[in-house]
């Protein structure tokens, strides 16, 4: 089955952090802290603390195993600060299936905060949970900037499993705009 893949530029990523950030700000949304899903949320958090000013916290949800391998929503490193009472922007990079961020609130109501927003750099038209605010929407595999190793890592896993050729697996990293160092980084220390 192809992959219909996104690949976003560092700079694509920043002006639609600031889009999102510009929205809040501009509708005045009270925010007291941010909670970052980790991993994904956190680079867009992290973004988000210096363009909104607000302080973050983090806690760790995995649900994938690799691009086609969806594994089980669970929390695997919790909270550590107190939200009673606070008004909370819960990030994450997408809502892909919905249920990563439908775990999250369920795990942050526990903490009793005053009011939990949500929001993602990109949503999925599938998603049973729909964010509060995201930036674009598509139903492509998202090749975010700040993971090369891990997505170039799964795509020639993935292609070799297809029995594709070397020329066929290059031609497909290429066009994704993945670079020679990143692609040779990845050959050398995590290709089988």
């Amino acid at each position: 089955m192809a992959i219909d893949y996104l690949p976003v530029t560092w700079n694509e990523y920043h002006s639609l952090a600031r889009g999102l950030a510009d929205r809040i700000l501009t509708e005045s949304v009270h925010i007291d802290e941010i909670v970052a899903i980790s991993r994904g949320g956190l680079t867009l958090g992290h973004l988000l603390t210096d363009l909104l000013h607000v302080t973050i916290s983090t806690f760790t949800i995995q649900s994938y195993t690799d691009i086609q391998t969806r594994g089980e929503v669970k929390i695997t490193r919790p909270l550590t600060v107190p939200l009673d009472g606070k008004n909370i922007l819960l990030v994450d990079d997408v809502a892909d299936r919905g249920t990563t961020m439908q775990r999250a609130l369920e795990y942050l109501k526990m903490f009793t905060p005053k009011n939990i927003i949500t929001l993602t750099m990109y949503y999925k038209p599938h998603s049973v949970y729909k964010p509060d605010y995201f930036a674009q929407t598509t139903s492509a595999w998202i090749l975010f900037p700040y993971e090369p190793t891990e997505m170039v890592a799964s795509i020639l896993s993935s292609m070799k499993k297809e029995k594709k050729t070397d020329a066929e697996i290059q031609n497909l990293l290429k066009s994704l705009k993945y670079t020679r160092e990143e692609i040779d980084f990845v050959t050398k220390h995590y290709s089988k």
